[in-house]
């Protein structure tokens, strides 16, 4: 089944570009405006998920969204990172059909977009649609201005179900569903509840438990447990750590009752109907 990659997949595979790309110049460009050609890459920077590349003061940037299928795939003589949709295309010659755009740099390495199904996409925008884009975009759950008061505001407005809240990206960027279910089992909060019925005290405990299995799927490097895996290819390791995610039928790591699984907006929900109230 093919899913979005969550923040902490996309934020490992802009840190692993980062340390890669700054410095190299761009040779030639084939499959969308190649008007970078010839700049500098100064940094790799992640946005929600969004991924921008940078070239020092000049006034554009290149965004790259993944999608469902998208991938990036680094290859010079001495390694080849990958990141995104695992295919064949992986560890195949390339481009292959799938290819959508070629960066080759002054040093003879090339980054390459692939996307099997053509959602994703890569493109230049000049710096005030960047700041437009930026400006549009809720906190992300690990920026500083996530703050405790924005969550609580957030939670106060609205009678949805938490799980469909902490997912809404329109309201705080990053949470997918992995994440959601494990931050609610973290905290002792069942998934059904209202928002605005939450308690302080369990709003600071989804709260501290959010940026807990967000700082933990980024030291995993993601959980790829289905499209998703970072560019040095080795796939990210959150998925051995998942408390509740994919685990219906099992127990319970705190109280040994099974594992239930429901159905909330249309996507798989997990929690342990005694420890989560």
């Amino acid at each position: 089944k093919n899913s979005m990659p969550e923040l902490p997949e996309v934020e490992t595979i802009a840190r692993q570009l980062n340390a890669i790309l700054p410095g190299k110049k761009i040779k030639t460009v084939t499959g969308i405006d190649g008007e970078f050609a010839g700049k500098e890459i100064s940094g790799v920077t992640r946005k929600a998920k969004v991924i921008t590349v940078s070239f020092g003061n000049w006034d554009k940037k290149l965004m790259i969204h993944l999608k469902m299928t998208g991938q990036l795939i680094y290859v010079d003589d001495q390694q080849r990172v990958v990141g995104g949709h695992p295919t064949a295309d992986w560890v195949s010659e390339l481009p292959s059909k799938h290819t959508k755009v070629i960066i080759e740099f002054s040093d003879g390495s090339k980054l390459f977009f692939n996307d099997l199904r053509g959602f994703g996409w890569m493109k230049l925008v000049d710096s005030i649609k960047y700041q437009e884009y930026s400006i549009k975009q809720p906190p992300d759950v690990v920026d500083g201005e996530f703050s405790q008061d924005y969550f609580r505001a957030v939670l106060s407005k609205t009678s949805r179900p938490i799980k469909l809240v902490l997912m809404d990206q329109t309201k705080m960027g990053g949470i997918g569903n992995i994440y959601a279910n494990d931050a609610l089992f973290w905290a002792g909060v069942d998934p059904r509840r209202q928002a605005k019925k939450l308690e302080e005290k369990e709003i600071d405990n989804l709260y501290k438990a959010i940026k807990k299995v967000i700082q933990l799927g980024i030291k995993y490097g993601g959980a790829s447990e289905s499209d998703y895996i970072d560019v040095s290819g080795m796939g990210g390791k959150y998925q051995e750590h998942f408390l509740v995610y994919k685990q219906n039928g099992k127990k319970c790591r705190n109280c040994t009752s099974e594992i239930k699984k429901i159905k909330l907006g249309g996507r798989g929900t997990y929690y342990c109907p005694v420890c989560q109230i």
